[in-house]
């Protein structure tokens, strides 16, 4: 699971400032106007990221709220710690002859894993809806299409090249799509040892990374680069998708297919 830090972006040792600025850049992402043509489903989805950005920033901009979650972050990661309990009440402060008028207490951290589960629901609930509509958009642009699974991969996705009279006929294309939190290097990392096992003479193969946000570029790049080095076996082309606005990076070597798949989410067509 996410930390409120990890949501915005930030370091665990961001000033107010850094967290103001991060929020306001990631909750810009899900404004309304930015998800409208992308169906009901996505639109709440945006909501609830957008609902979960505003807790973290409130959270973190308060002094006592932000001391208590770091607090539970501490004795999570400590070895056989048991969930945090709620902070105890701060005493109040010494009377002044003109006191400032006291902050809202902050809420006390969830006694259970109610919020982990809801955390984990809405995930769920995101990738079913990428993958949904991944697959409307692969059946509307391809002339022939298997679907099936592999293990570490959530879609597989089999088309048939296209042949012409006058030009060499593409090859088949094997089209992977894997769903994840944030497209990084550690993502990259996991997903590549599927790929390249579903790698067959004569295919194209092309692993489609899904999440929510996407590394740097150069990062990305370098990622890739190192797979590919390990593996000795070249690996399949890897797209990095944002499913928030479907925004993709495309190497060189994309398929036309993969390309025209992904256009086609971002004009909001599947």
């Amino acid at each position: 699971m996410k930390t409120y830090y990890e949501l915005l972006g930030v370091g665990p040792k961001a000033a107010p400032d850094e967290i103001k600025r991060a929020f306001r850049r990631e909750i810009a992402r899900y404004h309304p106007d930015k998800v409208q043509h992308l169906g009901p489903e996505f639109q709440e989805i945006a909501a609830t990221r957008a609902a979960e950005l505003t807790e973290a920033y409130r959270v973190l901009m308060d002094e006592g709220a932000r001391q208590g979650y770091d607090e539970g972050l501490t004795e999570e990661q400590a070895p056989g710690a048991a969930r945090p309990s709620p902070p105890a009440a701060r005493p109040p402060a010494s009377p002044s002859p003109d006191p400032a008028p006291a902050a809202p207490p902050p809420p006390a951290p969830p006694k259970d894993g109610r919020f982990q589960r809801e955390r984990a629901t809405t995930s769920d609930f995101v990738r079913k809806a990428v993958l949904a509509k991944l697959k409307d958009a692969v059946a509307a642009v391809s002339h022939g299409v298997t679907v099936s699974t592999a293990p570490g991969i959530d879609a597989v996705y089999s088309l048939k090249g296209k042949g012409g009279l006058f030009r060499k006929g593409e090859p088949p294309l094997r089209l992977l799509a894997k769903f994840v939190a944030h497209v990084d290097a550690a993502a990259i990392e996991l997903a590549w040892p599927s790929a390249v096992s579903m790698a067959r003479a004569g295919e194209t193969v092309c692993l489609l990374l899904l999440g929510s946000g996407l590394a740097p570029a150069r990062e990305l790049s370098a990622a890739v680069a190192d797979q590919r080095r390990k593996s000795r076996k070249g690996g399949p082309v890897l797209v990095p998708v944002d499913v928030r606005d479907w925004e993709a990076l495309f190497p060189p070597e994309a398929p036309a297919p993969v390309r025209a798949i992904i256009q086609r989410l971002r004009a909001g067509e599947a």
